[in-house]
């Protein structure tokens, strides 16, 4: 019976990956025809095939497509970097212990905690178990949030909500850096907030960003982009909420960085950023 089993489960594995490969072998096929042919890859036909293709994936998209096909240059870009006690000082006060904890030093004082990773990103934990909102509302939140960016001393005119989700009495909030009205990726602040309060606060964050004005790259059209959907799992079942051009740079895809908060800056060029109806993001590159 065992056998038979595994012997069912060998084949089930040796169809999906059949099934993975031929899928590729006919993303291929589309994207490198999408380069010769004459076909026009933002055109209205195109984009329904693109839909019907995404949909055999259970890949649903609410919003419109986009049809442009932008020409825009890079940007080189630098991290800001954090001076540890300072930001305890700015986040805690003057009176807190300290307690290492896999080799990061946390700031603590009573409930609250904080901490400098690579010297870019900012961890702040606040441990509070009291109920302080009884009706915490999606806008309330939201507030909340932007209350504490300006508490804490960072510019206000310099980020755009990106997400905001809500799951198990839990709003996720995170907000984007932009520059010249495009959001900036991978750069982030992000708040969990409860009943509780706020939770939890991440940054990292874009200090400088200086445009190439040498160089000019011509994004691949968004539909041709929402393809590369088609092999990628992540994106299988989910609704697409957004899709826009943005910049980014994923330090470990494009840097080879080990751990990628410890980058402290490098090439960000254009990509489609694309939104999904669970908060999730991903970024689509002409690659």
């Amino acid at each position: 019976m065992d056998g038979e089993i595994n012997m069912d489960w060998s084949k089930a594995k040796n169809i999906l990956i059949i099934a993975f490969i031929i899928t590729n072998i006919f993303l291929a096929y589309v994207l490198i025809n999408s380069r010769t042919s004459n076909v026009p890859m933002a055109g209205d036909d195109f984009i329904k095939d693109v839909k019907g293709f995404l949909l055999e994936k259970n890949i649903k998209v609410a919003v419109d497509i986009p049809k442009d096909i932008p020409s825009l240059p890079p940007f080189r870009i630098k991290y800001e970097i954090y001076n540890s006690q300072n930001i305890a000082n700015r986040f805690l006060g003057k009176n807190y212990s300290t307690e290492t904890i896999k080799g990061n030093i946390y700031y603590i004082n009573k409930n609250e905690k904080v901490t400098v990773v690579n010297s870019n990103e900012i961890i702040y934990e606040n441990h509070n178990t009291d109920s302080i909102y009884n009706n915490l509302t999606s806008k309330k939140a939201e507030n909340l949030s932007r209350e504490f960016i300006k508490d804490k001393g960072f510019l206000e005119e310099d980020y755009k909500l990106s997400i905001i989700n809500y799951e198990d009495n839990i709003y996720y909030i995170e907000y984007t850096k932009v520059i010249d009205e495009f959001y900036f990726e991978k750069s982030y602040m992000r708040f969990t907030i409860s009943s509780t309060g706020i939770n939890k606060f991440e940054r990292y964050w874009i200090d400088s960003a200086e445009q190439d004005e040498s160089a000019t790259m011509t994004v691949m059209s968004a539909p041709r982009a929402l393809l590369k959907l088609l092999t990628m799992e992540e994106a299988y079942g989910k609704t697409i909420e957004e899709i826009s051009i943005c910049y980014y740079l994923d330090p470990e895809k494009h840097i080879g960085a080990s751990d990628p908060s410890n980058t402290k800056g490098g090439k960000t060029t254009p990509a489609w950023r694309v939104i999904f109806d669970d908060g999730t993001k991903i970024f689509l590159e002409d690659n």
